[in-house]
């Protein structure tokens, strides 16, 4: 940098000052940086863990709502329940991390309600697994109970009459990273109930 007695009257010294580094900021900067560091890190963590879990919760209704559509539109024909599986399955076929517990067909009423799991108009089923016997739809799935009096013929379809038919889907979510605080499954579910479709005139 030039001394002033270089610089001409009205002319600015546009050289950048160079100010001594302080040795003890440095320390304190990387300080701050390496207790942030794993706060940052847990915050992507739990964010990208979350959105995944948000993101099958609402794949869960809808695949819940859309078996209980097909439910309501083939409730009595005779491969009715292998169709409902097959819909609510089929809406959770693309993801990787997770797996259908069971889903649940049944009798309900116009307040949504859910029988026993025992009860005679609940049938309930899980996907198929080696070793399983007594396997129905193409050997896909593993009756769990069969309710005594709700198989599809039995249910009324009658305009004015119709049963109302809920399908109740329970799903278990698998932590992808598993990580700290995110790890193993987190279960979900979710059920959808409409009135069984009179048949066509």
């Amino acid at each position: 940098m030039g001394s002033s007695g270089d610089r001409k009257p009205g002319q600015v010294d546009t050289e950048p000052m160079r100010l001594p580094i302080n040795r003890s900021e440095k320390g304190v900067t990387l300080t701050e940086f390496a207790v942030l560091l794993p706060l940052l890190l847990l915050l992507a963590i739990g964010a990208f863990e979350y959105g995944m879990l948000f993101r099958d919760s609402l794949s869960v209704s809808t695949a819940a709502r859309e078996a209980a559509r097909v439910a309501a539109s083939s409730a009595n024909y005779g491969d009715a329940d292998c169709v409902i599986l097959e819909a609510g399955a089929a809406a959770l076929q693309s993801f990787e991390n997770g797996t259908i517990d069971q889903i649940q067909i049944y009798k309900s009423d116009a307040s949504g309600a859910i029988p026993g799991a025992s009860s005679s108009t609940m049938r309930r089923y899980r996907p198929a697994q080696p070793g399983d016997v007594g396997l129905v739809c193409s050997g896909e799935w593993f009756p769990i109970h069969l309710g005594s009096s709700w198989d599809p013929s039995d249910r009324v379809n009658d305009p004015g009459n119709a049963d109302w038919i809920g399908v109740r889907l329970e799903y278990s979510h698998v932590y992808t990273l598993n990580l700290l605080w995110f790890s193993g499954s987190e279960s979900l579910s979710d059920e959808a109930v409409f009135r069984i479709e009179p048949p066509a005139p």
